[in-house]
């Protein structure tokens, strides 16, 4: 019994180590950020992928608020591998906390983040677009806003116009083909 408890409060432990790591990397972008600019951050970023852009991303992608805010602004670096990888955990965030992403971007910026995540492949790229544009339409505040409106323009033109797109076979061609 002592031992099963010892266990369990040395798991609890890991765990509250573990979250305040992971807080206390934001912490650390965000001083780093107010001290030393974006291009500091995104170099310090890219020198440390898997120690903290990975981690950053990743909670980006799971919508904590202060990763996605901490993301949006890195996002307008020059740093092309650290913008992507932002872009990419944006787009991923886009799908679940879209107000809050929508709300942090500038207009201009709606369309770079209204779009499919690059590791998906085309069928499920289609799903994710059509869930996303349904949820747009379904949420009445994004539905009337004009970010709203532009990320929704932004999936559909994706959806329409892009890797995505099935073709339909005619009936002939079907039938030639067999």
């Amino acid at each position: 019994m002592h031992a099963a408890r010892s266990a369990l409060l040395l798991a609890a432990g890991l765990w509250v180590g573990a979250c305040a790591a992971a807080d206390s990397l934001l912490a650390d972008l965000d001083q780093r950020l107010s001290r030393s600019g974006i291009e500091a951050v995104n170099s310090y970023l890219g020198a440390h992928w898997a120690s903290a852009m990975v981690p950053l991303n990743r909670k980006t992608a799971a919508c904590e608020l202060h990763a996605v805010g901490l993301s949006v602004k890195l996002s307008r670096g020059r740093d092309a591998r650290a913008v992507q990888a932002h872009g990419e955990a944006l787009r991923a965030a886009a799908g679940g906390c879209p107000r809050f992403v929508l709300a942090m971007v500038t207009p201009a910026e709606v369309p770079r983040y209204c779009a499919s995540v690059a590791s998906w492949g085309a069928a499920q790229t289609a799903r994710e677009l059509r869930r996303r544009i349904a949820d747009i339409e379904a949420d009445e505040q994004l539905r009337g806003s004009r970010r709203g409106q532009a990320c929704r323009a932004a999936y559909v033109y994706e959806l329409e116009n892009t890797r995505v797109v099935v073709k339909r076979t005619a009936p002939s061609a079907r039938a030639a083909g067999k």
